[in-house]
């Protein structure tokens, strides 16, 4: 079945917008600010407090392997129907004499970036990161991690959710706060190489524009409140973050 994956939206003309640079064509560095995010696990969704049971949704079959002692569709903002497949998709990851087990064991990030949805995704192995509750810290994936992450991806995931999640991934460092390094890895992921990507001194005035319009306390980073805040002016944000199987 196929899908999509998404995290920055592209314009008409399929060109991501970052800050005041359009990238994949003509390139001018304008206003930065909230098109960087999204117009154009600091905690997850247990963690958030959102109520995430589908309205009028069943609960799964009783016996089903999906099913935990609390039902999935109480922890996730899924329906009954993309569970299914969220399990179906996580079983066919694992090896055939595994699959029985696919609510037990974990699946290798590497297997994980496999799926056509993530293949094609600049931050792909961030949300990996992101999304793994591995204690060996190898990114690998349960199944209440890869619906973690399907969860957060779809698209009745509110708003703080989603920007709680594309704060994490975009945190390349993991120190809580997007510095000029972690910018420059953003917009790297985007750009890619050839000749979509930005010149040092292109880079450098991108990332003043950015800190700029988004650093509102100005000591040089982006904290998940200036983050969240600029988010707030993207509405095109929800729709656009997104993976669908």
């Amino acid at each position: 079945m196929g899908g999509s994956s998404s995290l920055l939206p592209r314009d008409a003309l399929g060109e991501y917008q970052v800050g005041g640079c359009r990238v994949g064509g003509d390139r001018g560095i304008g206003n930065a600010g909230s098109r960087v995010w999204g117009s154009s696990r600091i905690v997850g969704p247990r963690e958030c407090g959102e109520s995430r049971a589908v309205a009028g949704a069943e609960p799964l079959p009783s016996g089903h392997p999906g099913l935990t002692a609390l039902s999935p569709q109480e922890l996730t903002f899924l329906n009954k129907q993309e569970i299914l497949l969220a399990y179906k998709r996580f079983s066919e990851l694992l090896p055939k004499e595994q699959r029985e087990n696919a609510r037990t064991v974990r699946v290798p990030a590497s297997q994980i970036l496999t799926l056509p949805e993530l293949r094609a995704n600049p931050f792909r192995h961030r949300i990996c990161h992101v999304f793994s509750t591995s204690v060996d810290e190898d990114d690998s994936m349960s199944f209440e991690d890869f619906l973690d992450m399907l969860s957060v991806f779809s698209d009745t995931a509110t708003s703080d959710v989603k920007s709680h999640y594309a704060f994490r991934i975009f945190d390349f460092d993991d120190d809580g706060t997007l510095d000029g390094k972690d910018l420059e890895k953003v917009v790297n992921c985007l750009t890619g190489q050839g000749e979509a990507q930005l010149s040092s001194t292109e880079m450098e005035q991108l990332i003043q524009n950015i800190l700029e319009e988004s650093d509102i306390d100005k000591d040089g980073t982006i904290n998940i409140s200036e983050f969240q805040h600029v988010i707030s002016r993207c509405p095109d944000f929800v729709s656009s973050f997104k993976i669908v199987l």
